[in-house]
């Protein structure tokens, strides 16, 4: 597995480059127009972890979300938060600074479990997990993770990591979020209470059912912290390989500046719901 450590410097940009991972994927084990491509192939896509942050306040909207319904519109154009959508189901979410994104790109090929979502949800998030797990107690932090609803992570009964997936034909993008030490009174101003509830939250509002990681510890530096989580994650996800310069890397990126022009420059595709 392949692991891609960098975001871009614009939240559209980041959401353009998950989509393009799993439509690259996707494309290349299965050509309508030529034959398939195999493992040997310099444009066959690897499984990638990738790790990232967005750059700035916005809210990300699932693909299927409606705007009316899930934001806060009159905070988000106030303090001039984004509004976007992602390609992935789910409900809307606040990223921004001290909110670690993870990004998985798994293969039906090498993982044919995974193409039934509840083993999916299972299997990526318990290794999650362990890898925040394994970053808590190295630091001697206490607490345990515990998977909650359909796939989000827990910690005291206050989610931290909220998740979704986008499937395609024989590769899933599944992509989620770790709240670290991200400003937790976002949530409240820019989002609604979410139409779709779990049954663990028992209707509680944002602000006593979601937390941060970090919440009341202190003497732990979040940067330190941050470090030693993505190395956890890149451990139990087994990610060495680092990207270098190939043909998959270039078509990766030229699908990312399609998607781009496409629709995540559109303001319109983003609040078509």
């Amino acid at each position: 597995m392949y692991l891609f450590n960098e975001s871009y410097t614009e939240p559209s940009e980041n959401l353009a480059f998950d989509e393009a991972l799993v439509e690259v994927a996707d494309r290349g084990s299965r050509d309508e127009c030529e034959e398939p491509r195999d493992a040997g192939d310099p444009r066959m896509s690897p499984e990638v972890l990738r790790l990232w942050e967005m750059p700035k306040t916005c809210v990300v909207l699932g693909r299927a979300s409606k705007v009316s319904e899930e934001v806060n519109e009159v905070a988000c154009q106030r303090d001039g938060v984004p509004v976007l959508r992602r390609v992935s189901g789910g409900a809307a979410i606040v990223a921004g600074p001290g909110c670690l994104m993870y990004s998985v790109l798994l293969s039906y090929a090498q993982r044919p479990a995974l193409r039934l979502l509840d083993v999916a949800h299972r299997e990526v998030m318990s290794l999650i997990g362990l890898g925040v797990q394994q970053a808590l107690d190295a630091f001697g932090l206490p607490g345990r993770i515990q998977l909650r609803g359909t796939c989000d992570l827990t910690l005291s009964d206050r989610k931290f990591s909220g998740n979704a997936l986008r499937c395609k034909r024989e590769w899933m993008l599944y992509h989620g979020t770790i709240l670290l030490d991200m400003p937790l009174h976002w949530l409240s101003e820019y989002l609604r209470e979410p139409p779709r509830q779990p049954e663990y939250r028992q209707k509680r509002e944002h602000s006593v059912f979601v937390s941060n990681l970090l919440h009341g510890v202190a003497g732990v530096d979040p940067h330190e912290f941050r470090n030693l989580l993505e190395q956890t994650l890149a451990q139990v996800w087994n990610a060495k390989e680092e990207v270098g310069a190939s043909l998959w890397l270039e078509e990766l990126k030229s699908e990312t500046e399609r998607l781009l022009h496409a629709r995540y420059s559109d303001e319109q595709w983003h609040r078509s719901r």
